[in-house]
């Protein structure tokens, strides 16, 4: 049975439409939606979705907050869980889910960025968060190096245990500052492969990510939101950026990561620079 029909059947008093469908998974803990037509409802919801997932405790998730990204959360039912383990594709993420972000709609894309990086390469991960790329990349490819940059002391923390956890010490250097004003000054002509796993301000980093490659050129991930349906209008621009601070820009391809609200998707643009 599907969670909608389980809380159908449950709630019959309630019109279907405006039911979930399904919650998120992390760690044992569901994370959930929910229209604000329930809001009174919550606390009885969360209490069968115990009982449908088998969870040990259920967050109404309503979204994030700031330039930090932190996630704004409410708990239903169930423990008070806060710190997590998440597993996926053989690495494990470890975070406290009240505090930080990490987006089950990106694992294909942390996968995808594993199986992009070449052996020996130089890595560098601009917004490192937690580790949501720097880990698969490191646990599942071959990388020399990766430089993990992280401007919020709390996600550098676990950026840091996230690196003991799975084991890549020996490849992974975590710094904590702002990579706008570290990559200049510490990483420059050094990397074959940038990620820019941030939006909303993404642009302004371009010139430190360009600073960053070495001078055969290398490929940039530049993630951003885009409205929908002018996607591709947005790819140019940001070709059209690049180009405009001196360097040679050659499209690799673009693809939506998720929907991120009704007017907007959640993108990342693959392309090679080169100094001209």
């Amino acid at each position: 049975m599907r969670l909608k029909e389980f809380l159908a059947e449950r709630l019959p008093g309630v019109n279907p439409k405006f039911l979930p469908s399904h919650a998120k998974i992390m760690g044992g803990v569901a994370l959930l939606r929910l229209r604000p037509e329930l809001d009174e409802l919550e606390e009885e919801i969360g209490k069968l979705l115990l009982e449908f997932y088998r969870v040990k405790a259920v967050y109404r998730i309503y979204g994030v907050t700031g330039i930090e990204r932190k996630p704004v959360i409410k708990h239903l039912a169930g423990e008070e869980v806060r710190e997590i383990i998440h597993r996926e594709y053989g690495y494990r993420f470890k975070l406290d889910l009240t505090r930080l972000m990490l987006c089950l709609g990106n694992s294909f894309e942390r996968l995808r960025m594993a199986a992009l990086t070449r052996d020996g390469e130089v890595v560098l991960d601009m917004f490192a968060g937690i580790g949501q790329f720097t880990i698969p990349i490191a646990v599942l490819s071959n990388p020399s190096k990766i430089y993990s940059i992280e401007l919020n002391p709390e996600a550098y923390e676990y950026l840091l245990e996230n690196i003991k956890l799975n084991g890549v010490e020996d490849r992974v250097q975590a710094i904590l500052g702002d990579c706008v004003e570290v990559v200049p000054k510490m990483f420059r002509g050094v990397a074959d492969r940038i990620i820019m796993g941030y939006f909303h301000g993404t642009m302004k980093a371009i010139p430190a990510a360009l600073s960053a490659l070495k001078p055969v050129g290398g490929v940039i991930h530049f993630h951003e939101l885009a409205r929908r349906g002018s996607e591709e209008r947005f790819v140019n621009q940001v070709i059209d950026e690049v180009e405009s601070l001196g360097y040679l820009a050659r499209l690799l391809g673009w693809r939506r990561v998720k929907s991120y609200s009704k007017t907007k998707n959640h993108i990342v643009i693959d392309l090679f620079a080169i100094k001209r």
